[in-house]
C-alpha cells in the first residue's frame, strides 16, 4: 500500500489492486442505462486533463462501478453531477465527507472544504456503500461533484 497526502487526507491505497479490479469491471452503463449516466460516460474524454490524471493515479477507471447521481442542469447546459468511486485502501486521517446527525441521519458534507480541480471537488469518506461484488479490500471511498457538460442528444 502506498500512503500519500491528498490535500487534508492521508490515505493508503493499492493502485495496482484498484486498477486490476477496474480493467475487468464493465462500464457504468452497462449497469444502469439511465440519460444521466450515459452522458457521464460520454462525458469523460471531455473532462478536465487534471480530473482524469487525479483518478488515474488512485487507480480509478471513472466510467466504471461508480455510482452516479445527476442533480441538475445549470443555466449554460452543463450539468451538476455527484459521484463516488472505491478503492482498494483505508484513511489514515482527514475529515469524514459523511457526517452523522442527529436529526436525519448520515448527511454528505460536501459543502466542506474539499480537495479542488477545476470545477470538481473531492472528497473520501469510510462510509462504504454499494461496493460491487469482488471488491477488494480494505475499500475507501471517494466522493466527487462536479460539472459535466452535456454530451448526448436527449433521444440517446
Amino acid at each position: 500500500m502506498k500512503r500519500v497526502q491528498i490535500y487534508k487526507w492521508i490515505i493508503e491505497y493499492d493502485y495496482n489492486k484498484t486498477k486490476e479490479f477496474y480493467k475487468d469491471y464493465h462500464l457504468i452503463t452497462e449497469g444502469c442505462d439511465c440519460i444521466n449516466c450515459k452522458n457521464f460516460v460520454e462525458a469523460i474524454p471531455v473532462l478536465p486533463k487534471d480530473v482524469i490524471t487525479f483518478f488515474e493515479s488512485l487507480g480509478i477507471d471513472p466510467r466504471k462501478e461508480g455510482e452516479v447521481s445527476e442533480y441538475c442542469e445549470n443555466e449554460d447546459g452543463t450539468h451538476l453531477y455527484g459521484v463516488f468511486f472505491h478503492i482498494v485502501g483505508r484513511m489514515i486521517s482527514g475529515p469524514e465527507v459523511w457526517t452523522k446527525n442527529d436529526v436525519s441521519g448520515t448527511v454528505n458534507s460536501l459543502d466542506k472544504d474539499l480537495y479542488q480541480i477545476a470545477n470538481f471537488r473531492f472528497g473520501f469518506t469510510n462510509e462504504i456503500n454499494l461496493v460491487r461484488d469482488g471488491f477488494p479490500k480494505p475499500i475507501l471511498q471517494i466522493e466527487f461533484e462536479g460539472i459535466v457538460p452535456w454530451i448526448i442528444s436527449e433521444g440517446a
